[in-house]
């Protein structure tokens, strides 16, 4: 992935790629739109059913969206938002990639999405955790957390 745009474009095809790659035993009941937000320092990524208070309208008039949500027999939309403050190219790819993945779980166990919710509480007993270890990822989350814990100070608060 060229490394140089960081766009909701760029984000799109992360999040589809980690999916194909690591999720996909995981059905996209519905479509599930992933963006950059708010520049926040302690939450870096949520999912959230859409609200017609969100920007979802004016991105659907984008015919490749508006085609692949006309596809889904959910209509209801997922939306996936990443913190604004990994648009800077010094966060290393690999946080943004364990964001998304993290946030993907929350999809598999059926928060905001059309998916049977499998536990009571979206990080109930280490789930994330377990679930990204399942998926070959646990080496991914554990060298974010290393590199957040080692530097996200210096860019949450700027």
């Amino acid at each position: 992935m060229d490394e140089t745009q960081r766009t909701n474009s760029w984000l799109a095809e992360m999040m589809y790629e980690i999916w194909e790659d690591n999720f996909s035993d995981i059905p996209r009941k519905n479509f599930v739109l992933i963006k950059f937000g708010r520049s926040s320092k302690r939450q870096l990524g949520s999912i959230k059913w859409s609200s017609p208070r969100t920007k979802i309208r004016s991105l659907m008039k984008k015919r490749a969206i508006r085609e692949q949500y006309e596809a889904q027999d959910d209509k209801r939309v997922t939306v996936i938002t990443i913190t604004k403050k990994f648009l800077n190219t010094e966060i290393p790819e690999y946080v943004v990639k364990a964001t998304i993945a993290h946030e993907l779980c929350h999809y598999t166990h059926g928060f905001s999405s059309p998916l049977k919710q499998t536990y009571r509480h979206p990080h109930q007993g280490g789930i994330i955790r377990k679930e990204l270890e399942s998926r070959g990822l646990g080496e991914l989350r554990k060298k974010a957390k290393r590199w957040l814990k080692e530097n996200w100070q210096d860019y949450a608060l700027s």
